[in-house]
């Protein structure tokens, strides 16, 4: 039985994930928040809240290939939207843009206890210039049945063929067959995007052959 948990504000939902699961390890959990203090992306980066911010966090079990969770949650997100009638896009490792090509979302998958943790933060609309929303224009916000619906659809979504993971994933990606950069500490690796190697890694082909890159960051050239 999955148990949900909405609180006005918290400092980071995975946070609050981990203190349910410290108490109550047996137990699913999907935990949210109207305000989230000091949420967290991949490696340094901060998740900005917002009024149309949603963000929650769910203990999941891992993708049979298990580098492929981050993966399989960012298309699941991008399937859910669809299904609402938004076409999203996927930039690697696991960002989601609108239709616009700006990030509207991202996922951060920790591991906790032998179990997995998948933070989950999505603009469902945006006023600014840096990202973007799913929507163009603000409208009256239920947090807590948005996260507790988008939830759901994860559970009952899940993938178990991580073929047809890819194939899915790639038809979403924003970047499939472009030229693309992707920097990881001091190395920076240049060329055509081919799509996921067997592991989740980005394929990247420039003339001095096929590069497998497992963590960076990814622009456009």
């Amino acid at each position: 039985m999955v148990k949900y948990i909405h609180v006005d504000r918290c400092d980071s939902t995975q946070d609050l994930l981990k203190e349910q699961l410290i108490a109550h390890s047996e137990n699913e959990f999907t935990v949210s928040c109207e305000h989230q203090l000091h949420g967290r992306g991949r490696g340094s980066h901060v998740w900005e809240d917002t009024p149309g911010t949603l963000c929650f966090s769910m203990n999941i079990t891992p993708h049979i290939k298990t580098t492929f969770t981050a993966i399989e949650m960012s298309l699941l997100v991008c399937r859910f939207f669809e299904v609402e009638g938004n076409k999203l896009k996927l930039k690697w490792p696991n960002d989601i843009l609108t239709k616009h090509s700006k990030k509207c979302g991202g996922i951060l998958v920790q591991n906790f206890q032998h179990q997995y943790l998948a933070g989950i933060g999505i603009n469902l609309f945006y006023e600014g210039t840096n990202f973007g929303g799913v929507y163009d224009s603000s409208f009256q916000l239920d947090k807590k049945s948005w996260c507790r619906e988008l939830s759901i659809f994860i559970r009952e979504n899940r993938y178990t063929d991580t073929v047809a993971l890819i194939s899915d994933w790639q038809l979403r990606c924003a970047h499939i067959n472009e030229l693309v950069s992707i920097k990881e500490g001091d190395q920076e690796i240049s060329g055509l995007f081919l799509g996921l190697g067997e592991y989740g890694e980005a394929m990247v082909q420039n003339g001095e052959g096929i590069h497998r890159l497992f963590n960076g960051s990814l622009s456009l050239i």
